[in-house]
């Protein structure tokens, strides 16, 4: 129901004004003449939503206005703070986390938290600098063998 609202969003003078130079280039360029030109110019200045300004383009070819701007507050809102609440999040790429792949996570986690600031203190205190590089390669592989035991959803 919110997704039918999106093209009744208000645009801005600046989505406007693009319309408007937009529209000039399509004059220039011989698909327009001056008298449709004028017409559609007068409209674009009078638009307040995104569906009168690409009701101006539609047998026109690109360049056509970016309206990606101008986007339903619901949708907005959706895209910028993830799904709903109480609704499950899609799996990321068709895959689904397996316990095997959990675990590597988690030793990933753990080897990062707690191992990496370890390593630091045998260095200073021992000189055994080559533990941070075998900590940061064990939190590499176990991140990256975690992903590829990743199952595709269904």
């Amino acid at each position: 129901m919110a997704e039918s609202r999106g093209p009744d969003i208000r645009i801005s003078s600046g989505e406007r004004d693009e319309a408007v130079r937009l529209l000039g280039t399509h004059l220039s360029t011989g698909r327009l003449d001056p008298a449709e030109y004028e017409f559609r110019h007068v409209r674009a200045v009078a638009a307040r939503t995104r569906t009168e300004i690409e009701a101006l383009f539609t047998d026109l070819p690109a360049p056509h206005p970016d309206m990606s701007a101008a986007v339903s507050p619901l949708r907005a809102l959706r895209t910028s703070v993830g799904p709903v609440v109480g609704r499950k999040a899609p799996p990321a790429a068709g895959l689904e986390a397996t316990p095997a792949s959990e675990a590597l996570n988690l030793l990933a986690g753990l080897v990062l938290l707690l191992g990496l600031p370890g390593t630091v203190v045998l260095t200073v205190f021992t000189g055994l600098w080559w533990t941070i590089v075998v900590a940061v390669l064990v939190t590499i592989v176990a991140g990256v063998l975690a992903e590829g035991l990743k199952r595709r959803s269904r």
